[in-house]
């Protein structure tokens, strides 16, 4: 029987890892930044769009795992929610540091397989998706910066709104304000 990462994984607390981390356990380690190296890299894009800063922030924030992990906290309730805010003060010290913006690419969207039978079908399907898609991306982009990161954090990435609140920074009723208003702006401008 083959060991693979997930099978390590879903046999391994959170705890269970960061102590494996914190005792020096390059398994465990590895298997983390497997796990969370892309998704933290899709939520700093969402927020800084200098990938150079945003590529840089994930690394550093694994680097210095490894490096301080003899000094982190014992006791964690998610390796998710501390990796999700240690990329946030980092990439804003970097954009402190770096002002300069430059355009991101799109990143890859992950394509879900097709069942039907005819290529006319699938055609139209796609052209379908892609017009909702790029109207949604035109609605988020004229969205606020902090809106769409509490958007992606509680949606896409299930924090709730008191983890959001610590990550971002602000109070439980600032992230509130931010999803209510962002959308109460999706839902009067959408089109389809």
């Amino acid at each position: 029987m083959e060991i693979t990462f997930e099978k390590l994984w879903h046999r391994q607390s959170d705890q269970e890892l960061w102590t494996g981390i914190r005792n020096s356990d390059e398994t465990a380690f590895t298997l983390v930044f497997d796990l969370y190296h892309e998704t933290l890299y899709n939520y700093g894009a969402k927020f800084c769009t200098n990938t150079a800063i945003v590529e840089d922030a994930v690394q550093d924030v694994f680097i210095d795992i490894w490096r301080l992990r003899h000094g982190l906290a014992a006791q964690i309730t998610s390796i998710k929610f501390y990796l999700y805010r240690a990329l946030r003060r980092r990439i804003h010290s970097g954009m402190d540091k770096f002002p300069l913006r430059e355009e991101i690419s799109l990143l890859h969207d992950y394509n879900l397989p097709f069942s039907y039978d005819n290529s006319e079908t699938i055609l139209i399907e796609a052209e379908s998706s892609h017009i909702r898609s790029q109207h949604l991306k035109a609605l988020l982009s004229k969205l606020p910066g902090r809106q769409i990161e509490a958007l992606t954090l509680r949606y896409f990435e299930d924090f709730s709104t008191a983890e959001i609140a610590q990550i971002m920074g602000v109070s439980e009723k600032s992230v509130r304000n931010f999803i209510y208003k962002a959308l109460t702006m999706l839902r009067t401008h959408r089109k389809f």
